[in-house]
């Protein structure tokens, strides 16, 4: 099996994203992705220029956003249909209009009114569920995690793994193992790129 990126960002994740997709893309066809998703921080600044730039390449585009929630926490969002790509920027959309734009932050309700066509990736250990994960609040967790799978479907809600060599991540990864087997949801391992290289 092939390894895809589901959670990477480009320059269009505003100060943090330092790579353009003209430099993540060749290096996605290097390491042999058939696929690769671009996910920056509330937006889709990329998302047309990446489709374009990955078709020509033989990559398959997916489209998706790291959306921040209220409070702060994050979730991965991605595109599974088109009718799901109208939703992330209805999600988006959302967002600014209802906070400051400038650092916006998604009211939950939200999720359940647009969740379809969508996939929900845990997030990165600033999501809400790697977070009360990480603190031992595991029953809390798992609540947020059934109303994930009540507004998207079981087959719609990944908990999201990443080592990235940072204090924390082998402990959070296992019980975020042992809470997907539980509530009987898939995982996922993305590395939350932020570089090329």
């Amino acid at each position: 099996m092939s390894y895809v990126e589901l959670h990477c960002h480009t320059n269009f994740s505003f100060q943090e994203g330092a790579s353009f997709t003209h430099e993540l893309l060749p290096r996605a066809v290097e390491l042999g992705y058939p696929a690769l998703a671009i996910t920056d921080h509330d937006n889709l600044c990329g998302a047309r220029e990446f489709a374009r730039e990955a078709r020509s390449l033989g990559v398959q585009p997916i489209i998706g956003a790291e959306v921040t929630m209220q409070g702060g926490y994050h979730v991965t969002l991605l595109a599974e249909t088109r009718q799901g790509y109208g939703n992330l920027c209805q999600l988006l959309s959302e967002a600014r209009l209802t906070t400051d734009r400038r650092e916006p932050e998604l009211d939950p309700r939200f999720l359940a009114e647009h969740a379809q066509g969508l996939i929900l990736l845990s997030g990165c250990r600033q999501g809400e569920v790697p977070s009360l994960v990480q603190q031992g609040r595991l029953s809390e967790a798992q609540g947020v995690i059934r109303h994930y799978v009540e507004w998207f479907g079981t087959g719609n809600v990944f908990l999201e793994l990443q080592q990235n060599l940072v204090h924390g991540d082998t402990l959070r990864n296992h019980r975020l193992v042992k809470l997907a087997r539980k509530i009987g949801i898939g995982i996922g391992a993305t590395n939350n790129v932020h570089y090329h290289v």
